[in-house]
């Protein structure tokens, strides 16, 4: 009968010993995993933003794709990426981003009207912007305007007549969208561009009269400075 050297008897209980603790620790880690996969709860698909996501923007697919992530994980109101077609932006989103509910405008709402909130209305002006700025969409502005001294004095948006030639007629007004430039508006340079802008009701009517009566000029202003309201 052949007998096994006591080395050969160590080495082979060894062996048992690192297979049985190597299982044991498999095991350990595989059950973690399991328990934090049921604390994460189930995957689902939701759509994030391919791109920036501007105000007024309607979805399509180019504008989004589906990624998948864990329900825990998911900010509330994440949308899958098959139910985005056609629904209009109305909080902007950046790319890389989830799409969620409240980034929306209501179902039942398609182009500019779709982010107009009550009291709020939707202009176009045609000004002059600053150089190289034509691209302004979600940015905020300033709407001035310079009235001829000789014409006696004008409103402001606050329905307060001034004698100051240049005025401030809509403040921190957010831009919706702009036309590529139009050579027959005036401005320092000879060129403007038609802006559409988010204003209040007052500031509206004060934007309308001044587009008659003045020359318009836009003037581009931090967030923080921002006094319209933005849609939600």
């Amino acid at each position: 009968m052949l007998r096994r050297s006591p080395r050969a008897l160590l080495l082979w209980i060894g062996a048992v010993a690192v297979t049985l603790v190597t299982a044991l620790v498999v095991g350990t880690d595989l059950s973690a995993l399991h328990r934090r996969a049921r604390d994460l709860g189930p995957e689902v698909v939701v759509a994030v933003a391919e791109r920036d996501l501007p105000v007024g923007d309607t979805l399509g697919s180019d504008d989004l794709r589906g990624r998948r992530v864990h329900r825990s994980q998911l900010p509330p109101g994440t949308i899958g990426p098959e139910e985005l077609a056609g629904r209009v932006v109305a909080v902007p989103v950046l790319r890389d981003g989830f799409i969620t509910e409240g980034n929306l405008a209501h179902r039942d709402r398609s182009g500019l009207d779709a982010v107009v909130p009550p009291g709020m209305r939707v202009v176009r002006i045609v000004a002059p912007v600053p150089t190289g700025a034509l691209r302004i969409r979600s940015s905020y502005v300033d709407v001035l305007a310079t009235f001829d001294v000789g014409t006696g004095p004008g409103i402001d948006s606050d329905g307060d007549e001034y004698s100051d030639p240049t005025v401030v007629v809509a403040r921190g007004a957010l831009v919706l969208g702009s036309d590529d430039t139009d050579t027959t508006a005036t401005g320092a340079d000879g060129t403007g561009a038609g802006v559409a802008l988010l204003v209040t009701e007052e500031e509206a009517r004060a934007v309308a009269y001044a587009s008659a009566a003045a020359i318009l000029t836009i003037a581009l202003v931090p967030p923080e400075d921002a006094r319209a309201p933005r849609p939600t």
